[in-house]
């Protein structure tokens, strides 16, 4: 597996994905900090970016059913039908550290004894293609969808 990433570019609220990376290639050292190197401008060092100002999304190695790359922070919908109301779920893409993975997760409502409350509920990532899930977007472009 290539390790690819995206970049969340908190200054100009923005997404940089890696075909976007023409003229402007990241550079992480050893640290995991963020450096800019200008291919357009012979090769001009930017330096090192605050680590205030970017957050990294890291590739997972997979792709959906409809063949797009699947990273970190990612949104999945998956729709159901119950009791003749459509309802979506919203399923986030996380690292599992402990495993060095990555998992869906869901925050969803249960009930128990009248009770109703919310509980993550957690999947293998690899379960996404094995369900109707869709692209609906990435936790910073359209963080509304998990409110």
């Amino acid at each position: 597996m290539k390790i690819k990433f995206r970049v969340w570019d908190k200054r100009n609220n923005r997404m940089i994905m890696p075909r976007k990376f023409a003229t402007i290639i990241p550079v992480l050292d050893f640290n995991g900090n963020l450096g800019v190197m200008d291919t357009y401008k012979n090769w001009h060092w930017h330096g090192i970016v605050p680590e205030d100002e970017y957050e990294l999304m890291l590739f997972t190695g997979l792709k959906d059913k409809n063949g797009r790359e699947i990273y970190e922070g990612d949104i999945y919908s998956e729709t159901e039908y119950r009791h003749g109301k459509r309802t979506a779920t919203y399923w986030k893409v996380v690292r599992n550290k402990l495993e060095y993975g990555f998992n869906l997760v869901a925050n969803i409502e249960k009930q128990y004894r009248g009770e109703k409350y919310r509980e993550d509920v957690y999947l293998p990532l690899r379960a996404i293609n094995g369900r109707k899930m869709e692209y609906a977007g990435n936790i910073y472009e359209n963080p509304e969808l998990l409110d």
